[in-house]
Order: structure tokens, then C-alpha cells, then sequence
């Protein structure tokens, strides 16, 4: 039996709960990783009796999928979700789904997938809305993944996956209009344009050479649009990154130089935001080698390693590999600034 907890530590967990709140919507909002540290903290120190600890170890769980912890979040989510009732039990399963697309891997997306039919179903029984927008605005992300990621699928497959989250998140903004005045929906929105940018950047790689500029000039356009819902957003930011590192493969050594510059920008704003995914690190490593500079390419890698997420080894040693032969041609070019 759980002990009643004192006043004084009540109130300390008013405060923390409080304190684990602001900070979460405020790294929504285009705040730093520092919140998410802060909300993070503020959310394990709950008690498991206070009377605020079953919505504490859900934005705990939030929380630790935006740090990248996902394998953590999974836990939290499913354990909570025990006993839930449909409605509750639905909400823990969209950020379940949330958390299985961030770790990248087959199970993981099928998992995701198995997740959003659920929640689809349940809204549907439910009459819920809200919940129906979300499945459906998580699925178009799904796809839009899934058309760059996925190590199963051939070209003509990870085509029809962009076509199909084109098709979901056009669906999706139809129901919300841009002046839609809540967060919620301005949320949905985010999800929907940066699926939306996503999906036509991967049309671009994959697609016929005449379809790529108009392709990669919608990616850029719903990048923008996303940007504008939450300025700083690091996924925007860095799908931008990826974005000019497409261009700059196939564009002239006068174009190539600028566009992996403005990549490296997009990146680096992205860690001004939150350095804690390797993701951004291998991205700069990437640029780093493509501008022949071998020493900030190994300095990249080395933080990297070092930060949580999903980054496959062989990623990390086919950078490497890159840089050391980068060093072992033109061992006496100075590293350029490298910020962590």
C-alpha cells in the first residue's frame, strides 16, 4: 500500500509536475534540449503516490523520445498502457507509434503501424476526432519515413510509400485550416507539411530526372511552411540539411560547394536547438567529407558516437573510412570550426 504523501512533499510534486509541464511546451514551442532535460527531470521525481504520477510517466515518457531514448519511452508507454481505458489507452499508443518510428528499424515501423491501426480503429468507435487527426497525422509520417528508410523496400516501393504519405497528409490539411487557433492543430499541421516535405524530397531522389526540381521545390516550400508553425524545429531543420545534401550530389562543383555550406547551417541550427541524437553529427560528418575536410568529418564522429539515437555502426565506419582517406591524401588541411 502506497503512503499518503506529506504536504510539503505534495507540494513538491505540484511544483516539479508544474515545472516538468512549462518545460515540455516550451521545447515545443522551438525551445532548446535544455527543456527537455528539465522536463525530463521535473517528471521522474513524481512519487509514485502522488496523485499526478500516471500523467507524469506519460510526458516522462514524451520527453524521453524527443531526448532519444526511445527503448525507455517504449517501456514507460507500455507499462502505463495496461489496464488504460480505450480513449487513454489510444493516446499512449499514438506516442507508442511515435517512439517505434523514431528507432528506425523494420519491427520498429511495423510495430508504428500496428500501433496507428489501433488508434484508428478505437477513434472510430469512439466518435473521437482528435484521435482519428492524430493516427492519421502520424501515419502520413510513417510513409513519408518509410520512403526514405526503409532497408526492405526496392525504388518502386519507396516510391508508392512517398505517394501514399502525399496522399495522407493532403488529406489531413484539408480538415485543418492554416488559421486553425489551437496548438493541437497547429501541431497536426507541423506533422502534415514536414511529412508533406519529406515525401516530395524522396519523390525528387527517387523519381525521373524531370520530376526532381519540382519535387525538391515542394520539399522546400512545406519545410518553409513547417518552419513557420514552429520556428527551430529540429526534424524540419534537419530533413532541410538532407535536402541540400540531395541537391548538391547532383548539382555542378560551383553549385555544390554553396549548397553543402547551407546544409551544414541548417545542421548546425538544429544542434543550437538540441544536441542529443547522433543523427545531426553523422549529417555534419557527411557534409564535413563532402567539403574534403577529412579532420571535422573524425571530430563529428567522435561526439556522435558518444550521443544516444539510432545510428547503425556501419554508418559511422563508412564516414570514417571516408575522412581517414580524405587525411591520408591531404594530411596538412586545417580542421574548420567545429561546434558542439
Amino acid at each position: 500500500m502506497l503512503r499518503r504523501p506529506s504536504q510539503s512533499e505534495g507540494q513538491k510534486a505540484a511544483r516539479n509536475f508544474l515545472l516538468g509541464e512549462r518545460s515540455l511546451r516550451a521545447y515545443f514551442a522551438g525551445g532548446n534540449v535544455r527543456f527537455l532535460e528539465d522536463a525530463e527531470a521535473s517528471f521522474a521525481a513524481l512519487p509514485p503516490q502522488d496523485r499526478r504520477f500516471q500523467d507524469a510517466r506519460f510526458y516522462l515518457g514524451v520527453a524521453k523520445t524527443e531526448l532519444r531514448k526511445t527503448s525507455e519511452s517504449i517501456a514507460i508507454f507500455e507499462d502505463l498502457r495496461r489496464g488504460a481505458d480505450k480513449e487513454r489507452a489510444s493516446r499512449i499508443s499514438l506516442q507508442l507509434a511515435y517512439a517505434h518510428i523514431k528507432n528506425y528499424t523494420e519491427h520498429d515501423y511495423q510495430a508504428a503501424k500496428e500501433e496507428l491501426d489501433t488508434v484508428a480503429k478505437n477513434a472510430a468507435e469512439l466518435g473521437s476526432d482528435d484521435l482519428r487527426l492524430q493516427a492519421a497525422a502520424f501515419g502520413a509520417f510513417l510513409y513519408s519515413v518509410l520512403a526514405g528508410r526503409s532497408e526492405t523496400a526496392d525504388r518502386e516501393q519507396k516510391l508508392l510509400y512517398a505517394v501514399e504519405a502525399i496522399k495522407r497528409a493532403e488529406s489531413l490539411l484539408k480538415e485543418i485550416s492554416a488559421d486553425a487557433d489551437t496548438a493541437s492543430r497547429q501541431s497536426l499541421r507541423f506533422e502534415a507539411l514536414n511529412a508533406l516535405g519529406i515525401a516530395w524530397m524522396r519523390f525528387g531522389e527517387l523519381g525521373e530526372e524531370a520530376t526532381r526540381a519540382p519535387s525538391w521545390a515542394n520539399a522546400q516550400k512545406y519545410y518553409n511552411e513547417a518552419l513557420a508553425i514552429i520556428p527551430g524545429s529540429v526534424r524540419a531543420l534537419q530533413n532541410l540539411t538532407q535536402l541540400r545534401m540531395l541537391q548538391a550530389e547532383r548539382s555542378s562543383s560551383e553549385t555544390k560547394r554553396t549548397l553543402l555550406q547551407q546544409a551544414k547551417q541548417y545542421c548546425e541550427d538544429s544542434l543550437a536547438v538540441s544536441d542529443q541524437d547522433q543523427f545531426p553529427f553523422l549529417l555534419l560528418a557527411g557534409i564535413s567529407n563532402k567539403l574534403g575536410d577529412g579532420k571535422s568529418a573524425l571530430a563529428y564522429i567522435q561526439t556522435g558516437r558518444m550521443k544516444p539515437g539510432a545510428v547503425k555502426e556501419e554508418s559511422w565506419v563508412r564516414e570514417e573510412e571516408a575522412a581517414q582517406e580524405l587525411l591520408a591524401r591531404t594530411p596538412d588541411i586545417p580542421a574548420t570550426d567545429v561546434v558542439f
